[in-house]
């Protein structure tokens, strides 16, 4: 795909992947790009490409917002990068249905109410992009509830291709553990897990990912060849799972 002159809807786009990619974009001649962020004041972007909303995305209703708006300033939507999310990294010790709802309804709900609105709504070309994580594939301890909403969205993903009509496409992204706040807003000392990497280096990835009409995502070498050797050896990943989980009972004791 071509870039340039394109109409772009990202969500989460205030700090870390979003953010980032957000000044990819910028790159491009002729883009306008809606940034949608639970607040977005703290986008100190000054661009007149750009323009800022207010929304939270964990219902139905604001999603609806998010479409009509981009049709109000862009004009349409030729781009919709599903970035927005957040995590829990806890110890589950009693039952919180109204906490479950919260991050499904971010994480998940929110993200495949999107596509379905492009798929019945859009006749023009969409190339819709999700955050999903390497928790997708690999759960690790402290981040139960955020590896299954992320598992959730991949298996969504990977059956919706099949159905995903022309000339829309999706691509799912599966970063590492990004360095930026957003494993702060997850609770106090989270130890971030290895492998780890910038925001700048996932939205590098998803914008080449763009260009070269990708599927799937993978912007960490490192976890790619971490997945490639479980195949072959007695439990790598596991044994990296335990670790993991001896890292969660330091920083929560």
């Amino acid at each position: 795909m071509d870039i340039r002159g394109k109409r772009i809807v990202i969500t989460g786009a205030a700090s870390g992947i979003g953010k980032e990619t957000l000044i990819k974009f910028l790159e491009f001649d002729g883009v306008k790009v809606l940034a949608v962020d639970l607040d977005p004041s703290r986008l100190d972007i000054s661009d007149d490409r750009v323009k800022k909303f207010k929304c939270d995305v964990s219902s139905s209703e604001n999603v609806d917002k998010i479409f009509k708006e981009a049709e109000k300033v862009l004009g349409g939507i030729d781009i919709f990068y599903a970035n927005a999310g957040f995590a829990y990294y806890e110890e589950i010790k009693k039952p919180d249905w109204k906490r479950m709802e919260k991050i499904f309804q971010t994480n998940v709900f929110s993200t495949i109410y999107g596509l379905q609105k492009v798929q019945a709504e859009y006749s023009n070309p969409v190339y819709y992009i999700i955050t999903a994580s390497a928790m997708s594939f690999l759960s690790i301890p402290g981040y139960a509830l955020y590896s299954a909403t992320k598992a959730a969205v991949h298996s969504f993903a990977e059956a919706f291709q099949f159905e995903l009509k022309k000339p829309h496409r999706l691509m799912v992204v599966y970063p590492i553990a990004t360095r930026t706040n957003f494993f702060d807003s997850a609770g106090k000392k989270v130890p971030v897990p290895f492998p780890s990497q910038t925001p700048k280096q996932v939205a590098s990835a998803v914008i080449s990912g763009i260009q070269w009409n990708k599927k799937k995502v993978l912007p960490s070498k490192i976890f790619t060849l971490m997945m490639f050797l479980d195949r072959f050896l007695i439990y790598p990943l596991r044994i990296y799972q335990h670790i993991e989980n001896w890292k969660r009972k330091r920083a929560l004791n």
